[in-house]
């Protein structure tokens, strides 16, 4: 039952898909660095099933497939890229660049498990010359954590077969096909220079665009303080007008009271409330005045 969900192998086409969104991933300033190898991977992931692509989708390949074949492309790649530059320091003379790949080849066989030829010639000519491949003086896991690292429990060890024996064309010549220059220098996947400025351009009017808006929130804090202040003392001053103006109806209204004849007043009870008014009246002023006088005294 498992052998009918097992994947089919992938095409000539399929690799080539893959490998053109592993470098589209992989080369790109934004999305390219500062990931996890889970992102990384996922992102590749997400645009190899991506219906929308130029690529007529056949079959899914899921996250693990994918991983899986472009570490047995980029193995074999950066093992004829080794070969090749082995060939190049003997500097055989008057052989083109064809030449010397068909005797990267030959010399490729050499290992056991490339007896049957290097396989990815379709995808060749797009990974022959990235980045990572460049570099023969640090050949270190930079290629391994491009990948994912989920393979290093199977990583190629020195085989103790030598690519000494009798091969026409090179049995006069010792040479190393274990060497993959399948390192890089860097510790991050490339960024290209102009897409790097024009980042850190973007940065800085960025940052220029926020120190202009923090200073116009300041500014418009300061100026909702001052509102708030220019209010507060509108309203103080217009109390103390609405106060005096109550004062002075107060007073007016007393001023009838103390100046009502009593004796005109024939009700007995109005003219005793109205003698007690103009008696409570009388007494508060002098005890304003007195008030008054004290504060003025101090």
């Amino acid at each position: 039952m498992a052998s009918q969900h097992r994947s089919s192998s992938y095409t000539n086409e399929e690799d080539l898909h893959l490998c053109h969104v592993y470098l589209d991933i992989s080369q790109n300033p934004i999305i390219g660095i500062n990931q996890s190898k889970d992102q990384f991977w996922a992102r590749i992931e997400y645009d190899y099933n991506n219906p929308q692509s130029e690529f007529t989708i056949t079959q899914a390949r899921p996250k693990r497939s994918l991983q899986c074949r472009m570490q047995v492309i980029l193995t074999a790649v950066g093992k004829l890229r080794g070969c090749i530059r082995q060939i190049e320091n003997l500097n055989p003379s008057g052989a083109s660049e064809q030449d010397i790949l068909n005797r990267a080849k030959t010399l490729l066989t050499q290992d056991a498990k490339y007896q049957k030829g290097f396989k990815f010639d379709h995808v060749w000519p797009i990974l022959k010359d990235i980045e990572k491949f460049a570099s023969v003086n640090n050949p270190t896991s930079t290629f391994q954590r491009q990948i994912g690292n989920f393979a290093s429990s199977q990583s190629e060890s020195p085989t103790s077969e030598s690519p000494t024996s009798a091969t026409p064309g090179l049995s006069d010549f010792s040479l190393n096909i274990n060497n993959e220059e399948i390192g890089g220098s860097s510790a991050e996947r490339p960024i290209g220079v102009k897409k790097a400025k024009l980042k850190r351009k973007n940065d800085e009017q960025l940052a220029t665009v926020l120190d202009t808006i923090k200073g116009e929130n300041q500014q418009l804090v300061e100026i909702l303080k001052k509102g708030n202040l220019d209010r507060q003392q509108n309203f103080d001053q217009n109390y103390q007008l609405q106060m005096q103006k109550v004062a002075a109806s107060v007073f007016k209204e007393e001023n009838k009271i103390l100046y009502m004849d009593l004796n005109s007043i024939a009700n007995l009870n109005v003219r005793e409330f109205t003698r007690n008014e103009q008696l409570r009246i009388m007494q508060k002023r002098a005890q304003e005045q007195g008030l008054g006088a004290g504060s003025q005294g101090q």
